[in-house]
């Protein structure tokens, strides 16, 4: 027996314009939880699609019971969750190893050359830590990380926030170790990464639109090319000697045009120019050939560049004769020595480098979760934002102990990766193999790499960052995104006339105050009915469409006069009920929330007796929305307005809030006849939910206007 049990019997003898309903009510009756109006509950009424659908016997309705919680979750059921690994070992196959073997041979081939160039050209400290990065992130990644495709690795971006920092603390103090400060920012990042996982906060990285990392990755390729010619033209010497500061991507710009014609290195320029012309005209045969062969996608240019220019520095002895710096000796360090970030001559740099390492996770997160997501759909898996937080935590958390930059997941190799033929992320693993194994037994042969060739990489690389901001920038100015347009413009300039991480956060918080600014607005709306049909629409919207279309065959809309209907259809927070008391005023004054508060009132106050809130949509009401309500309502009562609350959603919490505030005392409640025969323009449905719950809210607009007819017709209060 349920509490509606009583009225459907009670329905099915005094109305017989249905038919029989065979329907057992007490199978879809759980709590009021389960809708979120009496409306959605009470769905009887004269439509006759819904009437067949209720009343057909054809169409059965089955209660099907939760058994989940009846047997208790084994170990394998929960591993796969928390270490995704478990999911993939068990259906791992032979088939699956080749393609990931091929996929990691492709993979090495073009990061480990990134990887240095990043390391040198961009984050200023040791070769190893960009390839210790490849090395160890890829393993831990492979045992948490939920998405099969993604490759993790060192990234152009956040490598360069990184060296702009380095650069700086660097240039004071020659005694630091650049390695410390990379493990430093590494652990900041992971530890940031990793807390914001395990407290579930994924939902953050919503906060960075398109047009913020389109300004940013605009603005970091610009700041790459401009610092990597630097390194093309030899120009790092005569810019030490030179008066001033050139820390800033405009000052390094006036240094180059002032001393750069005089000053650069003609051996140099020309390994630089060939390099690069060979790069870009291979990649543009690549884009022209990938449309009929996908295969031409793999093709490793830089790794052909790389080894073409390692046999040549070493045949002609490039640094001897021509002058041509080369990458030189360095240690290969093995394992043994690991850098701990929390030593004590460490822990003094935690507050000067935790800024730069908190963008570097926000960033890298924002990236990663683009790479994700959008990888999921290439297998139709779902990507959770808290687990890859997690995993990108603890792996970079383990790659600080080696001094390593931080890693995250990039689209564009990923993407490489799936083309490639991998299947999981045993690719990874092969690629950080290979790179192990380069460390181990290639260094000296890797020595011979002059540096401008790893600047020219990390310029074609810049190059590619600016290359999909026309087409950005084109789309906001047809589509009339002024806000993006200045979200775009205000995070380039800033990162070129100051730095990459001040440009950042200019445009995160230009990003929050806008969304701060959008949510503190009420959307209220005012409703009215259109001529000869039972319809309520937005008024507004309503003229402000036929106008826009210019249409002659717009219906009128039929305003009431003594009644003012409005609908709420958002959440009301703290930061939008404020707003809502001046737009109610509006709507009394103007009729309309689009009208100027400076214009001349079309009405009176005084003319509104009647105040019908339509809620449907209010889905969450917090304590200081609540409590402006009340107020609002207790103004009107002082005023003899009438306030009507109609379509309150069931949830629990928002009656429970409206109940205890006293805001049901306050508003008007009408006597509603029980007799269907004696209602002809109401619809069954209405009468029933009153019926039945007995409340003080009403289940429609209609209801709500029936009833103040009622009571002006026959005196009730």
């Amino acid at each position: 027996m349920t509490p509606l049990d009583p009225l459907i019997d009670k329905h099915k003898k005094s109305d017989k314009r249905y038919g029989t309903i065979d329907m057992n009510f007490s199978n879809i009756y759980s709590a009021p939880d389960a809708a979120e109006t009496e409306s959605d509950i009470f769905s009887i009424n004269k439509n006759k699609r819904d009437r067949n659908l209720l009343a057909s016997p054809k169409r059965e309705r089955i209660l099907v019971k939760d058994n989940t919680s009846d047997r208790s979750l084994t170990f394998w059921d929960v591993a796969p969750y928390y270490m995704p690994c478990f999911a993939w070992i068990r259906t791992y196959s032979w088939s699956m190893l080749f393609g990931d073997l091929l996929a990691g041979i492709s993979l090495a081939s073009f990061q480990i050359p990134l990887a240095l160039s990043y390391a040198t050209s961009l984050a200023h400290v040791e070769p190893l830590c960009g390839l210790y990065s490849l090395v160890v992130t890829p393993f831990i990644y492979a045992i948490f990380g939920s998405v099969p495709h993604m490759i993790v690795g060192p990234e152009s971006a956040l490598s360069l926030v990184m060296g702009q920092t380095i650069e700086k603390i660097m240039s004071h103090n020659e005694d630091l170790r650049s390695v410390d400060l990379a493990a430093i920012i590494t652990l900041v990042a992971g530890i940031t990464l990793l807390l914001a996982g395990i407290f579930r906060i994924g939902f953050l990285g919503s906060i960075l639109s398109r047009a913020l990392l389109r300004g940013f990755i605009s603005s970091v390729g610009f700041v790459m090319v401009i610092n990597s010619l630097i390194s093309e033209l030899r120009l790092e010497k005569v810019m030490l000697e030179s008066p001033g500061h050139h820390h800033t991507a405009f000052e390094k710009v006036i240094f180059l045009f002032k001393y750069g014609p005089e000053n650069y290195h003609r051996a140099t320029a020309i390994v630089s120019a060939s390099c690069f012309t060979i790069l870009m005209t291979i990649r543009f045969v690549k884009r022209r050939l990938s449309r009929k062969f996908k295969w031409v996608v793999v093709f490793p240019e830089i790794l052909l560049v790389v080894v073409l220019m390692i046999y040549l520095s070493a045949k002609f002895s490039f640094k001897k004769k021509y002058g041509i710096a080369v990458l030189g000796d360095f240690n290969s360090g093995s394992f043994e020595g690991l850098v701990n970030p929390v030593s004590k001559n460490n822990r003094s740099l935690f507050s000067i480098l935790y800024n730069v390492g908190v963008v570097v996770a926000l960033l890298g997160f924002f990236e990663s979760t683009t790479a994700s997501k959008s990888l999921g759909g290439i297998d139709n898996s779902t990507v959770s934002s808290n687990r890859e937080l997690i995993a990108m935590g603890l792996m970079n958390v383990g790659a600080s102990v080696f001094g390593a930059l931080p890693a995250f997941g990039g689209y564009g190799r990923s993407k490489i990766n799936a083309m490639s033929g991998a299947k999981s992320v045993v690719s990874g693993v092969f690629m950080g193999l290979i790179t192990f194994f380069t460390i181990q037994f290639l260094l000296p042969t890797i020595r011979y790499i002059p540096t401008c060739v790893l600047s020219v990489i990390t310029t074609v690389v810049g190059i590619s960052l600016l290359q999909e901001a026309p087409a950005d920038i084109k789309f906001h100015i047809v589509c009339r995104g002024y806000n993006e347009l200045v979200i775009f413009t205000l995070t380039f300039l800033t990162t070129i006339f100051y730095s990459v991480d001040v440009g950042i956060s200019i445009g995160i918080v230009y990003s929050l105050l806008y969304i701060v600014k959008r949510s503190a607005k009420s959307r209220i709306q005012i409703l009215a009915k259109v001529e000869g049909i039972d319809h309520f629409v937005n008024a507004d919207e309503y003229h402000t469409y036929h106008h826009t279309i210019n249409s002659t065959e717009a219906l009128n809309l039929e305003h009431f006069k003594d009644c003012l209907v409005v609908k709420i259809p958002e959440p009301l927070t703290f930061s939008n009920t404020e707003d809502l008391k001046e737009r109610l005023d509006r709507l009394e004054r103007f009729g309309s929330v689009n009208t100027h508060p400076g214009s001349r009132d079309i009405r009176s106050r005084e003319a509104v007796k009647y105040i019908i809130i339509d809620l449907k949509g209010m889905t969450f009401i917090d304590s200081s929305a609540v409590q402006i309500l009340k107020e609002i309502i207790t103004d009107y009562n002082e005023r003899n307005v009438k306030v009507l609350l109609t379509r309150v959603p069931f949830k629990n919490e928002i009656r429970f809030k409206l109940q205890r505030s006293g805001i049901t005392d306050l508003i008007t409640k009408y006597k509603i006849p029980e007799s269907l025969n004696d209602i002809d323009n109401v619809e069954t449905s209405t009468q029933l939910g009153n019926m039945v719950l007995d409340s003080p809210y009403f289940t429609n607009v209609e209801e709500a206007m029936f009833a103040i007819e009622s009571s002006a017709n026959s005196n009730l209060p």
